[in-house]
């Protein structure tokens, strides 16, 4: 095990040093000969570590007095501990194998020191966090941000990121075989799986089932795609969405744009196997109409825009370690320039549907009062729901709830 250990430590580097995505860095570090028992453990013990890093980092910083300036070797401790506390590794293997691993990373001088401290936290079962980041694994910045914006609702919010997520399918057909589960309480095609390691890898092949948060299948059940409309997609990728409109309404002249090749590589892939046709599959920037549009205005327009993603936490938890509050000024920028361009090319009469995976405010409910202040021919149209918490501007899907992921959906119609 200790080859998994120093390989699940190379993982955590990237992620917390180089700014890596964990799914990125994870097919960066892996071997393409990995024994699939070896990836899940990687994977397993990576994202439990980044889910509970601030206090399995905090758990071994209070035995030392002066900063461990190796970055490696710290994360090395910030994983053993978690070996300990979250996944209830055995201590005499903790200690074992990460002294191992100090010496196949040529750090023969911290095998000692990491010997000593971990020998210490192990044995530190009274420990209590002494502030919020640690107690609630986020950092400060996060945590204020959402007792401002949701303060009955950030203690859920919080929790709910430290879970790992559940399997959420979206069928095909209401008579697709399904495995050991149940149905979302509104979603009609929206299956919780009981089992996160369900074998539905056939089904998927078949077309019969597609992976989809039940807080994403809100999008095309909202936009409620009618016969022969004209309908852009934009920032589509990995393409659930596109391939819900489709399957909703298989008339509908879908538009799809992606900015990236790799990801409209996803778009193409996700139609092939669900056999879905979109009119046009448009590599090309969002935000700059120009270069792609046709000239003839939309019946409805699904705007997933960038965000923060900070309602998929669960899902992603490097999120936590790589999002800095100085990122949201640019990304709200650019939603903002999304929503406003493509607003005109919208008919009159039709309806602009703003989504976003962020629980953050900033990114959504101000982002729509933003808009409409420079933009008085939108209304906000009714909708609704179930469970989510209405704002001023649309409605919020707080993370967690009935088991979905944090989503916000505002829908606008264009009336002159």
């Amino acid at each position: 095990m200790s080859q998994s250990r120093l390989l699940s430590c190379h993982v955590l580097y990237q992620v917390c040093h180089k700014q890596v995505h964990i799914k990125q860095a994870l097919a960066q570090v892996l071997p393409a000969d990995l024994s699939s028992q070896d990836k899940a453990w990687i994977q397993n013990t990576c994202y439990q570590t980044l889910r509970n890093f601030q206090q399995m980092e905090d758990r071994w910083k209070k035995f030392i007095y002066k900063p461990v300036k190796d970055q490696l070797i710290a994360i090395l401790l910030t994983m053993s501990v978690a070996q300990k506390f979250i996944l209830n590794k055995p201590d005499h293997a903790i200690v074992n194998e990460a002294v191992n691993v100090s010496k196949k990373l040529k750090k023969q001088w911290a095998s000692g020191l990491v010997n000593g401290i971990l020998k210490k936290v192990l044995n530190d079962i009274d420990y209590q966090p002494a502030e919020d980041t640690t107690l609630y694994n986020h950092p400060q910045w996060w945590i204020d941000c959402l007792k401002k914006d949701w303060p009955d609702h950030y203690l859920d919010i919080l929790q709910a990121n430290n879970q790992k997520p559940p399997l959420w399918l979206r069928l095909s057909d209401t008579s697709v075989t399904k495995p050991p589960g149940r149905l979302h309480p509104y979603l009609s095609l929206a299956w919780l799986c009981d089992e996160k390691t369900a074998d539905i890898t056939q089904h998927l092949n078949d077309g019969l089932l597609s992976v989809q948060d039940a807080a994403a299948q809100w999008a095309a059940t909202l936009l409620q795609p009618k016969d022969n409309e004209q309908i852009l997609d934009a920032c589509a990728a990995p393409g659930g969405k596109t391939c819900h409109l489709l399957q909703m309404n298989p008339s509908i002249r879908l538009d799809v744009i992606e900015k990236e090749p790799e990801r409209m590589r996803l778009i193409m892939d996700n139609l092939s196997r669900l056999d879905l046709q979109a009119r046009r599959l448009i590599i090309g920037d969002a935000s700059d109409p120009k270069q792609w549009h046709t000239g003839q205005a939309y019946d409805a327009i699904l705007l997933d825009v960038p965000c923060s993603a900070s309602g998929v936490v669960r899902r992603n938890p490097d999120i936590k370690i790589l999002r800095q509050p100085e990122h949201l000024t640019p990304l709200t920028d650019l939603q903002q320039s999304i929503l406003q361009t493509n607003a005109k090319i919208l008919k009159i009469g039709g309806r602009l549907l703003y989504v976003t995976c962020s629980v953050f405010k900033v990114e959504n409910e101000h982002q729509i009062r933003r808009f409409l202040r420079k933009n008085p021919n939108f209304k906000p149209m009714n909708f609704e729901i179930p469970d989510a918490v209405s704002c001023q501007y649309g409605q919020q899907i707080i993370t967690g709830t009935n088991q979905q992921d944090g989503f916000y959906y505002c829908l606008l119609e264009r009336q002159s």
